[in-house]
């Protein structure tokens, strides 16, 4: 049997996330073999693995900079594309906490996910140390309205609709955020969500990259 992992990681990209990003830069070129390794160490094995990026602000306060989205990129062929898209990213902006981090999430949610592999698995992974804003559609852009769900009831049943975008048995969130507004919501109620608290406005320099490439190899 072929195994398929695509991962998708919300990246706040506002400034106090500076040592998240720049341990996430230093690594991203590594990040297939680390996570293969951990994988291998778990007794795992992976066929295809994809990893895709949506940075996030704060489309009160940043506009149009508030979003950054990559395409999938397959690993380690496009690590190249993984790396240069990442190190292009910059922690500044945001404004005052909360930030734009349910519509990430959306994004996310709404990836083109592969339909390859006799088995798959679907990684949301959420890097913040913000609170998030309730989702208005009034904020957000007209091109991201269709992607987007009105509010968190329309995206948990996003989450959950096992007709949706995401496999039900397949899907998993791995959240490092605070226990705040928005991401307590989540692991309240959805499935298959495993939750780190962070401490709200400050970062996530306690969250070391090990955490990170671990949790991805438990979650699959």
């Amino acid at each position: 049997m072929s195994y398929a992992v695509d991962i998708v990681f919300c990246i706040d990209v506002t400034g106090s996330m500076t040592p998240i990003l720049d341990a996430v830069k230093a690594n991203a070129l590594r990040f297939y073999d680390d996570v293969q390794h951990n994988l291998v160490a778990k007794g795992k094995n992976v066929d295809e693995l994809r990893v895709r990026v949506v940075a996030f602000r704060d489309f009160f306060a940043d506009g149009e900079a508030a979003l950054q989205e990559s395409p999938f990129f397959a690993l380690p062929a496009d690590q190249v594309g993984f790396s240069d898209f990442v190190n292009g990213l910059l922690a500044e902006g945001g404004g005052d906490a909360p930030e734009s981090g349910l519509e990430a999430v959306a994004l996310a949610v709404n990836s083109p996910w592969t339909n390859r592999g006799d088995r798959r698995r679907q990684v949301v992974v959420v890097w913040t140390d913000a609170p998030a804003h309730p989702l208005d559609p009034t904020n957000i852009p007209a091109e991201l309205r269709g992607r987007v769900p009105a509010d968190f009831s329309a995206l948990t049943d996003l989450w959950e609709d096992a007709q949706g975008p995401l496999g039900a048995s397949s899907k998993r969130l791995i959240l490092f955020a605070p226990d705040a507004p928005g991401w307590s919501d989540i692991s309240g109620v959805w499935e298959n969500v495993v939750h780190y608290p962070s401490q709200a406005g400050a970062g996530l320099s306690d969250v070391d990259y090990g955490t990170i490439v671990d949790s991805i190899g438990n979650s699959v």
